[in-house]
């Protein structure tokens, strides 16, 4: 783990948050293109979740925010949040698709 910068104003605090969102949008992008290829091969919403899967996904999540100094109970909680969003759009897309297919 590498040491962290300190900074001596807000906007110094603020360029870094606007950089560091900057690095993570594309790959939150690239996570939603898998959970979109997730919901394509699944095509089913009743198995957008499953459940050994997502306590295995939040378990890494911890270690690896164990592993870069943070809380892993905040890296829990971040990673909960956000897999419950990415399932809800999993959801979303399958059954869009299920719309589309229906006669």
């Amino acid at each position: 783990m590498s040491a962290r910068p300190t900074y001596a104003s807000m906007d110094e605090v603020r360029a870094a948050i606007d950089a560091l969102d900057a690095e993570i949008m594309p790959l939150m992008a690239a996570r939603a293109h898998c959970i979109a290829e997730a919901a394509r091969i699944k095509n089913d919403p009743e198995v957008a979740l499953v459940p050994w899967r997502v306590e295995e996904v939040a378990a890494n999540a911890r270690a690896l925010g164990e592993r870069h100094g943070l809380d892993p109970a905040l890296a829990d909680r971040l990673w909960r949040a956000m897999m419950a969003e990415f399932i809800a759009h999993e959801r979303e897309l399958m059954e869009t698709a299920q719309r589309a297919d229906a006669p």
